[in-house]
């Protein structure tokens, strides 16, 4: 049964003639009652009883009617359902963010994506281990999300979006809290305040230390990053945390080492962009952190259009 035999059905239906339906379809007459033929064939039942000047519905025909009209109208709202989310009139987007990031990163992409597509919902999902977000967003749970680099996962698009600089929470008290920056190694034989293994956060530490030739020595593990921030401020210990997850710390000094920064990119899935809303969100995000790093002076990503594509983006290993 094809779409076209219900428009022509219910065209017949509403004119009680055939002649005067295939005029308002612009259709020859012969070739609109074989439509209506084989539509018959296929319901298996006379929609149609053939008078002398006219056509009227038989009892099956009344019977279909009803359910022809309402999918005709339920295929003009969907294509007008479908216009919206082109148009960006309506739609969804589904963001993976590390914690550490989203409160920084993401408020302003936010208020400016809202103002421009309100009518777009956008889903913020929050999690902590950086190589769950891959796969979220491979198995399509989401459409991208802002991570730490490089992607790895084959049919994911990335691209960096900061290089951000480790530093050093200290203690009250500390001495090293006058430097202007510290070397990892100076840290080698401090007690440290550390997220739980598992988090990104503990891992980036444990790469850093390692990379240093030394193993910290945790004194206090925990899964909420505030916990660090309070018990680096009570003595408990030091911390190694990226800039954006030390904002709020009452001291700290930049580490030294050329390996001591965190990549920051965003990945997403290439079959996703082609949902407008998604792919005006990224554009957004990218701009965003394109202003963001020309106002500070760092590294910034440069957009080479509004869709970015994998061979762009420095795409995931495929």
């Amino acid at each position: 049964m094809e779409l076209h035999q219900l428009r022509y059905f219910v065209a017949v239906a509403r004119e009680g003639s055939m002649t005067q339906a295939a005029a308002s379809l612009f259709l020859a007459q012969p070739t609109l009652s074989i439509q209506i033929r084989k539509l018959e064939q296929e319901v298996g039942a006379k929609l149609f009883e053939r008078l002398a000047r006219r056509v009227v519905l038989t009892a099956a025909g009344e019977a279909f009617l009803e359910h022809a009209e309402r999918a005709l109208d339920e295929m003009a709202r969907g294509r007008e359902r479908v216009e919206a989310v082109v148009g960006l009139r309506e739609g969804r987007v589904s963001v993976g963010v590390l914690p550490s990031v989203g409160a920084y990163l993401l408020p302003a992409v936010l208020a400016a994506f809202r103002a421009e597509h309100p009518k777009v919902a956008v889903r913020i999902v929050e999690h902590d281990v950086p190589r769950d977000f891959e796969q979220l967003v491979h198995s399509g749970e989401l459409d991208m999300a802002v991570t730490r680099m490089p992607a790895t996962l084959a049919g994911l698009g990335s691209r960096t979006l900061v290089r951000e600089p480790v530093v050093a929470l200290l203690p009250p008290g500390h001495g090293l809290r006058g430097r202007a920056d510290v070397a990892l190694s100076e840290l080698a034989d401090e007690e440290f305040v550390c997220m739980r293994s598992g988090y990104g956060l503990r891992e980036l530490a444990d790469q850093l230390c390692d990379g240093a030739g030394f193993t910290p020595r945790v004194v206090l593990e925990t899964g909420q990053l505030s916990i660090v921030h309070g018990m680096v401020r009570s003595g408990v210990g030091v911390a190694l945390l990226p800039r954006l997850a030390a904002t709020g710390a009452e001291h700290v000094v930049p580490v030294s080492d050329e390996q001591a920064r965190r990549e920051l990119g965003v990945v997403w899935r290439r079959s996703a962009l082609d949902s407008p809303p998604v792919a005006a969100f990224l554009d957004r995000l990218l701009a965003a952190v394109e202003r963001a790093g020309e106002t500070a002076g760092e590294p910034a990503v440069r957009r080479r259009g509004t869709r970015p594509t994998g061979c762009e983006a420095g795409a995931a290993a495929e």
